[in-house]
């Protein structure tokens, strides 16, 4: 959308946080309509299961025009956002591509949760509508450069991303919203007529919110609030509010909490790791990194701390020892097992199916998605699959099954169904 010099880098800018974030796979540089007027659809495009987030990347060089960054770089990125939604999800079918896959068909139908980001990577603004709406009333997030680089940071995952920015915007919906973000000895006389000027000119009947602070100060209250806003915040008894939440970033990253959470989020990144190394653009796979990258960053610590546990636990046991564990974490029962290596082939997949009915049928079909990930010795020859057990097996099924992994003399068995603690992790 933006083919100067200083766009394109901003571009790039916003391009490689979200890939690094989000992974590559699900991010759309610059797509065009490929069977049609071959136009650029938006600057940004991250489609996942059924989420679609659309965002556009403005490279304002503010020189203290607030009217113009208000009246033209605003409302230009907002029609640039409405005009992209109302391609994608118009009668005509739109094809897109990838930069390293084939060009594919846009799945109007698919996605139900749409997520509309303006990013603006100029800098000087002391004040803005960290929300604002498109013509036919969707909602449009507003942030800049270092922000996105902030909340990316910290809601580093799919899940975790729209979560906030689905709280965000319940939080200031149907609101008439400015946050004021330099501190007060920036606030001269002149910024101060402009801020005056702004406010004067909201719409009739919509509750004015003011906020001093930064989007990272709202993000830190929100992480704060297990994941939500003070009910004090979101009161609708009031025609207007006044949020102080200054310094609330720089608190919450200095506390001692944070820090100890960076450090078990490490782990973490194994979920990642596997994604990026084992399945990669691998279409055949996809559904398995999908339901992989569905996690929330702590429930990726959970499945990765469960792993690391019993891969330690039975690191030194004999090559012919066959363990498995069974974790109970979001929607999914992961299965881990470590199997003799001379397990192959056809018996190897009937042994692990095996494994993953036994559990379904111990834990009483507590899940019904089973993720199983398998290795021989020191993490070789990965086996990894998954499997829908959605009705329970008939009674006389599950006594043989039972009897057949029961008669398999080299299990061990580690069971952690109960319910999570955070504060354990």
């Amino acid at each position: 959308m933006n083919s100067n010099p200083i766009g394109i880098e901003g571009e790039k800018f916003v391009n490689q946080i979200a890939n690094d974030t989000f992974l590559e796979y699900w991010c759309y540089p610059n797509p065009k309509d490929e069977k049609g007027n071959q136009k650029e659809i938006c600057d940004l495009l991250i489609l996942f299961k059924d989420i679609l987030i659309l965002i556009s990347v403005k490279n304002y060089q503010f020189k203290g025009d607030y009217d113009r960054y208000f009246n033209n770089t605003t409302e230009k990125a907002l029609k640039q956002i409405q005009g992209a939604e109302r391609k994608l999800f118009g009668q005509k079918d739109i094809y897109i591509k990838h930069p390293n896959k084939r060009i594919e068909k846009f799945e109007k139908d698919k996605y139900k949760r749409v997520f509309r980001i303006i990013i603006n990577l100029g800098e000087g603004l002391k004040f803005y509508h960290p929300s604002s709406y498109t013509k036919s009333k969707k909602h449009v997030t507003i942030m800049d450069s270092l922000t996105w680089l902030g909340i990316t940071s910290e809601m580093n995952t799919i899940i975790d991303l729209t979560n906030y920015l689905t709280e965000r915007e319940n939080l200031l919906r149907e609101k008439e919203v400015i946050m004021l973000t330099c501190k007060d000895d920036e606030l001269d006389s002149s910024t101060h007529t402009k801020f005056l000027n702004r406010i004067s000119k909201k719409e009739k009947n919509k509750k004015e919110v003011l906020i001093s602070g930064n989007e990272l100060d709202l993000l830190a209250t929100y992480i704060n609030n297990s994941n939500s806003y003070p009910e004090n915040l979101k009161t609708e008894e009031f025609h207007g509010m006044f949020f102080d939440i200054d310094k609330t970033w720089e608190n919450f990253k200095s506390d001692f909490s944070y820090k100890q959470k960076k450090i078990n989020d490490k782990q973490s990144y194994f979920i990642d790791n596997f994604v990026i190394n084992e399945i990669g653009y691998d279409f055949n796979k996809k559904f398995f990194a999908e339901k992989l990258m569905s996690l929330s960053r702590f429930e990726r610590r959970i499945v990765s701390k469960g792993f690391f546990e019993f891969f330690d636990k039975y690191k030194n046991y004999s090559k012919n020892h066959y363990a498995r564990a069974f974790t109970d974490v979001c929607d999914f029962g992961f299965i881990f097992v470590k199997y003799p290596y001379h397990l192959k082939g056809e018996f190897l997949e009937n042994i692990l199916n095996l494994t993953i009915e036994s559990f379904a049928i111990h834990t009483n079909y507590l899940k019904s998605d089973y993720i199983l990930i398998a290795y021989e010795d020191d993490f070789k020859n990965l086996v990894y699959t998954n499997r829908i057990i959605d009705k329970p097996f008939d009674k006389k099924l599950e006594i043989e099954i039972m009897k057949d992994a029961k008669s398999l003399g080299w299990f061990s068995d580690d069971f952690n169904y109960r319910k999570i603690n955070e504060k354990e992790y």
